[in-house]
């Protein structure tokens, strides 16, 4: 028996276990796993097993982000846990629907870009002028997760 089918099955068989709605799998190196968190939230992942018996996972929804390679099956099944249980209590906050709608247009910015760049010549301030709009984006968002972090600890020591 091929050892990624092996490796497959056992990580199936975990996702089943977590409370995955579906899993698809080809050729038996690439597997779906989708989970119904309720209220129409769905998370769902995509890991393949290399020819090495590595894994690359990435999560498809509700928004696409790589999270790499990982060098064994339970940590595939680890990350997948805790991200469930992130999504879980995620999906309570009243903020919910604005994070996930963040998330989106983050993709669609990183989509426009890569069309403008490759399909036209753009003038170099330009690039710069969104390069710079971006920065302070990303700055102003680890700004917003340092102080988070700051009053999480501020709670934990009362």
């Amino acid at each position: 028996m091929n050892q990624n089918t092996v490796t497959g099955d056992y990580i199936n068989i975990n996702l089943r276990q977590l409370g995955a709605t579906s899993i698809k799998e080809f050729n038996s190196v690439m597997h779906i796993a989708e989970f119904d968190l309720g209220d129409g939230l769905i998370v769902s992942y995509v890991f393949n097993i290399t020819r090495h018996n590595k894994y690359f996972l990435q999560r498809v929804q509700p928004y696409a982000m790589i999270h790499g390679k990982f060098a064994s099956d339970q940590e595939i099944i680890d990350f997948i846990t805790e991200d469930l249980t992130r999504f879980k209590n995620a999906k309570n906050s009243h903020n919910f629907d604005t994070f996930l709608l963040i998330s989106h247009l983050g993709h669609h910015v990183t989509e426009n870009i890569e069309k403008l760049f490759l399909n036209y010549n753009v003038d170099s301030r330009q690039l710069e002028t969104v390069q710079d709009e971006l920065e302070d984006s990303l700055r102003h968002i680890l700004s917003l997760f340092e102080n988070s972090q700051k009053i999480e600890l501020e709670n934990t020591k009362k």
